[in-house]
């Protein structure tokens, strides 16, 4: 509805429209019907009688000294004296007008109650003004200029009268019309619901439909035919009346008159009842809808077809197939009655408890055809930090502050979250960031995809694997047995012992010592036997030996030691009579100074020389040369490991890493002729013979390159992932390779396999020094500068389709470290699960498994 204003104040004008004798006229439209024709309202007081007395109160109330005043619409209800004659006289005609309906009726059977609001009768339009004069009620005190009390108790009586069904009936023929949408309302004003004060300078309040303006009052100018009974209904009406009913619509720039039919829904909505008479507040429930479902489709209204009123073939075949079985006692009549749904045999119920959980609820879950409900990922929970009273740790300070402001939020400690403490918990504030967190929630499960994974259901021991216990594993060396004691050197301390070596028959132990000595030692008695003296001048300076080996071969009692860029050939005096001639006959050529016949760049690389340094009694009496016979002279220093035989006896290669493309050397003792296998340069840290195979096993840098010494061609590479390889075995079978590197890994090699780690184990604590196999026991141990000896079972199978077994079985504090050294070497008995180790506190023990 457009909204009126007077004099500042905003008030609903509802639909323009009278209601006379059942007919009612309208600006807008004007409908007759003949089944809603109402019967007239009841007579009320003419507006001459209405005028005098509401003069009449005001002038008695001036009189009676009331200094009350009011705006012109300061009244809030009805005045006693007109209000109730009104209403007395409207109850009296009630009974009068029930007999006079049928009249009517009959006389207006061809009328159909109301006419169109575009009629041009004249006699019509009397007869409306007639009615408005003799049936119009006495207007609200809320439109008059009346002075008075507000609320007085007669108008609390009428407002109870009211809500009384007697007294509803008297205005209802005033309000028993069909109401119409203030949309069907037509307005001059077409600039919208804006403040009209706004065009106080102009001379338009808009613009119309074509574009032109809309000028100030143009809208009075606008006359039809209910403008002329309005007009002739001001024109009976006295000026002071005429104002208590007009009010001023600023909206559209012009005045109103209020019908009888808009006074009455404003009285009634300031007594607090319904706009309308007939509005029903509580209904009674009408049920719309029915319990039966209806088919609606193509075949919803179907005729049936003639056959479904026939006898069914398909029933007739089913009875005789039951008829049948019948017969034949397949059947029964209690499973046609129904009395039995199955005729198998009920089984009896079984007492055994029963599990209430299968434990295959999961895969029932995740089989299902219907889509996987995944649930969000849980918040956070609330830490220490969020407390309001958080530790002192938790608070940053400024530099930390300054720092979490650099970096991104995902990198921040704790977010967008500062700590802070507060006093209280009345004392936090809301949390700044408490939006933006949600929102990034929102969008990491809006966007973020999530997956439902499958929970398996192990036993975390089923995944380790099952391996034998360590003493089902059995024999390996486990208590310390003998210790064999090295002299000090002159200053009273003990020289630290580089290398050691056993003798293929494990009776005799040789070990090399940082003041130049190699010793021998008899294993079983812990007796020293021999030393001899590999410095330059015997007596004087220093060269520690790096390296002792044996000769494997049982019957040549050779040994090999390395001191600086020197290498010894040294005839151990031991043996029986057939063992000292072939010893002899080896070392002929040897002790002589060499054979000769040398290349120009082997003669650059190394120099062969007679050596005699002995002089005592053999300690054989077959043996026929003791003490060291030969020497061979190198441009380097040979490698800790840089002397390593032949499985034969008659081959040794030696390692010297800082002599580019002669680092490796072939020598053949039985000649006295060395050779040089590769022609560039390369970096070297440990060299290797296969024990059957014509194959050299060369370590350098990142790889392991495998060489074929008779086709003069690489075979294989194998890849280990380490910094440097100090050392390196291979195991008798000459199919698994061992290596022990700087960076604490002991890695194990299956050359049948892969040319990557079969394993890598890290055991150690500090650089591994030496790994070697047992050639009789399926034993494996290495030593590290902690001072700790690993041993490990290590069983390789013939049966390519299994793998070794590793398993470690016992840990030997063997050495205390002394400067960054601990256990340097390491050697097992050739015979028994027996291991000698050699560490850089001087001491060199067995370890037996007692």
């Amino acid at each position: 509805m457009p909204s009126n204003k007077k004099k500042g104040v905003s008030r609903h004008v509802p639909d323009t429209s009278l209601s006379v004798e059942g007919k009612s006229v309208s600006k807008t439209s004007r409908k007759s019907s003949k089944t809603n024709k109402l019967p007239p309202p009841p007579p009320g007081p003419e507006v001459d009688d209405v005028e005098s007395e509401v003069e009449s109160e005001e002038e008695s109330e001036e009189e009676s000294g009331g200094e009350q005043e009011g705006e012109d619409s300061g009244g809030d209800g009805y005045d006693s004296g007109h209000s109730s004659e009104f209403y007395d006289s409207a109850e009296e005609d009630d009974d009068e007008d029930e007999g006079s309906d049928d009249e009517e009726d009959e006389d207006e059977e061809d009328d159909d109650g109301f006419e169109d609001q575009g009629s041009d009768s004249d006699d019509d339009v009397d007869d409306e003004l007639e009615m408005i004069e003799t049936h119009t009620p006495p207007p609200p005190p809320a439109f008059s200029k009346s002075k008075t009390n507000p609320r007085s108790a007669v108008v609390q009586r009428e407002i109870e009268k009211l809500h009384d069904s007697a007294t509803v009936g008297v205005n209802q023929s005033l309000l028993h019309i069909d109401d119409l949408s203030s949309d069907d309302e037509e307005g001059n004003n077409t600039i919208g619901r804006v403040p009209l004060h706004w065009y106080d300078e102009y001379d338009h309040i808009g613009y119309d439909t074509s574009g032109s303006k809309v000028m100030k009052g143009a809208g009075e100018s606008a006359e039809d035919g209910v403008e002329d009974i309005f007009k002739s209904l001001d024109d009976k009406l006295s000026a002071s009346d005429k104002k208590k009913f007009t009010i001023y619509d600023a909206l559209n720039g012009k005045e109103v008159t209020l019908t009888p039919r808009e006074i009455e829904v404003i009285r009634r909505i300031q007594a607090g009842a319904y706009a309308h008479p007939e509005h029903d507040a509580n209904p009674e429930y009408i049920d719309y809808f029915s319990s039966k479902k209806l088919e609606v489709g193509f075949n919803s209204n179907r005729v049936e077809p003639k056959s479904r009123f026939q006898p069914s073939k398909w029933e007739a075949l089913q009875v005789r197939r039951l008829l049948k079985r019948l017969k034949d006692g397949k059947i029964d009549m209690d499973y046609l009655t129904g009395k039995k749904k199955s005729m198998q045999e009920k089984k009896e119920p079984d007492d055994k408890p029963r599990e209430m959980w299968r434990g295959d609820e999961e895969d029932e879950l995740l089989n299902r055809k219907a889509p996987t409900h995944i649930a969000a990922a849980k918040v956070k929970a609330p830490g220490t930090e969020e407390s309001y009273n958080p530790p002192g740790e938790y608070i940053p300070t400024e530099d930390e502050l300054k720092k979490w402001d650099e970096l991104d939020v995902e990198d921040r400690p704790y977010g967008l979250l500062v700590p802070k403490k507060h006093p209280n918990l009345r004392s936090v504030g809301a949390y700044e960031h408490a939006v933006r967190e949600r929102f990034e929630r929102c969008l990491d499960l809006y966007l973020a995809p999530r997956e439902m994974k499958r929970r398996l259901n192990i036993d975390p021991e089923s995944l380790v694997p099952q391996l034998p216990k360590a003493r089902d594993l059995k024999p390996y060396p486990t208590v310390r047995c003998m210790k064999y004691v090295t002299p000090s050197m002159e200053d009273g301390t003990m020289p630290k012992i580089r290398a050691l070596s056993v003798s293929p028959d494990g009776q005799w132990l040789a070990t090399g010592a940082e003041d130049g000595f190699v010793r021998l030692w008899e294993v079983g008695t812990g007796r020293l036997l021999r030393s001899w003296d590999l410095r330059e001048k015997e007596g004087e300076g220093e060269g520690a030996v790096n390296c002792v080996a044996f000769n494997p071969n049982p019957n040549h009692h050779v040994l090999l030691a390395s001191s600086a860029t020197n290498c010894y050939v040294i005839s151990t005096g031991v043996g029986n009579a057939e063992d000292s001639e072939l010893t002899a006959a080896l070392l002929s050529i040897a002790s002589s100074g060499g054979g000769g016949g040398l290349s120009e760049k082997v003669k650059k690389a190394v120099k062969w020389e007679k050596f005699n340094r002995g002089g005592r009694k053999p300690l054989s009496k077959h043996a026929t040369v003791e003490g060291v016979v030969a020497k061979l002279s190198f441009n380097g220093t040979i490698a800790a490991e840089g002397v390593k035989w032949h499985e034969k006896g008659d081959y040794f290669l030696t390692l010297t890493p800082s002599t580019g493309a002669s680092c490796v050397l072939i020598h053949q003792l039985s000649k006295g002729n060395s050779q040089q296998p590769f022609g560039k340069k390369r970096e070297v840290s440990a060299v290797e013979f296969h024990g059957s195979k014509p194959f050299l096993f060369v370590a350098g840098g990142n790889v392991v390159r495998i060489y074929h010494l008779v086709k003069q061609t690489m075979v294989k590479k194998l890849y280990p992932n380490c910094k440097y390889v100090t050392s390196m075995n291979l195991h008798s079978t000459g199919d698994h390779l061992i290596l022990g590197t700087l960076d604490r890994k002991t890695i194990w090699f299956d050359l049948d396999l892969s040319d990557r780690p079969y394993k890598t184990m890290k055991y150690h604590e500090k650089a591994i020094r030496g790994v070697r196999f047992s050639r009789k026991y399926p034993l494996m141990a290495s030593c590290a500068d902690d001072g700790n000896v690993n041993v490990f079972h290590s069983t390789v199978y013939d049966d390519l389709m299994r793998n070794p077994l590793i398993v470690p079985v016992k840990v030997i504090r063997a050495h205390h470290q002394v400067g960054r050294l601990g256990a340097t070497a390491i050697a097992w008995h050739p015979k028994l699960p027996w291991i000698f180790t050699a560490g850089a506190d001087g001491a060199t023990i067995l370890w037996q498994d007692i």
